[in-house]
């Protein structure tokens, strides 16, 4: 939080401070330009953008160079899309100290958050469960340019789950040494008409809630499959399940579900979601029939996961970690699921630890390729998919384009092609050549501007 207020101050006195002021036209030259669609690597390339779009991509023999065009000589180095992440967590933390002594500047960690991951490479991330109004007015800020950061969608509430302090999350543990009313006050901030009171209606009226929360200024949906403390949980029948997906559709929005087992992941194929967050985990020990991983291919549904490398799996079963069983079979499921081409989304489900989360829990915390931390996580997941055979161009796709298409923003993003918003990384070495790659990043452009990654905070901290 002390980060972002001093940011703040720097980039209301002037935009300088966010990018230097660039003529309308930029050109990056001489790089190897790799479009995300999946095309060969061009060499000797040219990316030229106009006013914050994609105006032209191909070779420096075929693009002129309008005269006046400010120029970025990238010569040995790689210029690929700005990277996304398909599931992750801008909020503050919900410990029981930081919702109290942030309550009401929600939104300002939330940017801290979106400047962690812009940082290193992450222009467009998707938050999946977070305070709806505070992500709002953090996306609404960024989009306007009064503050930095990555682009944000966001879903707000999981459907069907209740606030931090709710038997649905640990937060809901201190709860006997805080007031019912600051507790009900900041879950309400989460559940906004969504949480799990939907679970005693029937399909229509299931339909109408979420009608109506669908009309609160999220960007796409996600319902909760599976209870979050209890994953073997089902929490939703399948006609109510269809009521959802049906009415987040009737609405224009991308439909996900959070599942956690093996029947929880059948019936969300069966509801015709967009996207399956965690569709990796089907509890310990048992991976997916392969029949499942099929129907979910067949009908064009993307899998979010999120990708546990060699070298952590080594750690996680040297400090006998307790999620190894599940995390054995995750590995499984991935590699059945690239097998069969499965369009696979990196996710990281990650968020910012605070100093006092990593005591309370630095018994399960493993150091090596490390999950669930904001501004690192990704990284460790793009190794991870190496580990499991993954071609590189799909590695770079499950970062870029299949995000695009999944949530369905691919008009704009997702690839370096003329027309789209000029999100991009130039890259110090080829990242088609080893996944660790992705860390030598050069420079971050968003929006046709080069990003000044060193005045914004990485999160070693804790962050807020």
């Amino acid at each position: 939080m002390k980060i972002v207020a001093m940011i703040r101050q720097v980039l209301m006195a002037s935009a300088v401070a966010v990018a230097p002021a660039y003529a309308q036209t930029l050109a990056i030259v001489n790089g190897t330009v790799i479009d995300g669609t999946g095309s060969a690597p061009l060499t000797k390339g040219v990316v030229l953008i106009d006013d914050g779009r994609i105006t032209a991509v191909g070779s420096k023999r075929d693009i002129a160079i309008p005269s006046g065009a400010e120029l970025i000589d990238a010569k040995g180095k790689y210029v690929i899309p700005g990277l996304m992440d398909a599931n992750l967590h801008l909020a503050i933390n919900v410990d029981t100290d930081l919702l109290i002594k942030y309550e009401g500047r929600y939104h300002e960690a939330i940017q801290e958050s979106a400047q962690i991951t812009l940082k290193v490479g992450l222009t467009s991330v998707f938050d999946t469960w977070g305070p709806r109004a505070p992500l709002v007015k953090a996306r609404d800020e960024i989009n306007s340019g009064e503050v930095i950061g990555s682009r944000i969608f966001l879903a707000g509430n999981i459907i069907g789950y209740d606030g931090p302090f709710s038997p649905d999350f640990l937060g809901g543990i201190p709860k006997p040494y805080i007031t019912n009313a600051f507790a009900n006050r900041i879950n309400e901030i989460w559940q906004q008409g969504v949480g799990r009171e939907l679970m005693w209606l029937g399909p229509e009226d299931v339909a109408e809630k979420v009608s109506e929360y669908a009309a609160k200024e999220v960007d796409f949906l996600k319902y909760g499959a599976t209870g979050h403390v209890d994953h073997f949980f089902i929490a939703f029948s399948p006609r109510v399940q269809n009521a959802i997906v049906d009415t987040g559709h009737t609405s224009g929005k991308t439909v996900q579900a959070h599942t956690t087992s093996i029947e929880s992941y059948y019936m969300a194929v069966e509801a015709g979601v967009d996207i399956i967050t965690h569709c990796d985990d089907s509890g310990p020990n048992t991976p997916l029939p392969k029949d499942y991983i099929k129907r979910m291919v067949d009908r064009g549904i993307a899998c979010s996961v999120t990708a546990t490398g060699d070298a952590q799996m080594a750690a996680m079963e040297e400090a006998s970690h307790p999620l190894m069983p599940r995390k054995t079979a995750s590995r499984e499921n991935i590699s059945a699921m690239i097998e069969a081409g499965a369009t696979l989304l990196l996710a990281t489900d990650a968020t910012v630890k605070s100093p006092e989360m990593l005591a309370d829990y630095a018994h399960l915390i493993i150091n090596v390729d490390p999950e669930g931390s904001l501004g690192e996580s990704h990284f460790s997941a793009l190794v991870g998919f190496e580990d499991l055979g993954m071609a590189p161009m799909d590695i770079l796709k499950s970062a870029t384009s299949n995000i695009a298409k999944a949530y369905k923003v691919d008009d704009m993003l997702g690839t370096l092609e003329p027309g789209k918003m000029a999100d991009m990384v130039i890259l110090d070495k080829n990242p088609l050549k080893s996944a660790r790659n992705y860390r030598a990043i050069h420079r971050v452009i968003k929006d046709g501007k080069v990003v000044d990654i060193d005045a914004l905070p990485d999160g070693s901290t804790g962050g807020a």
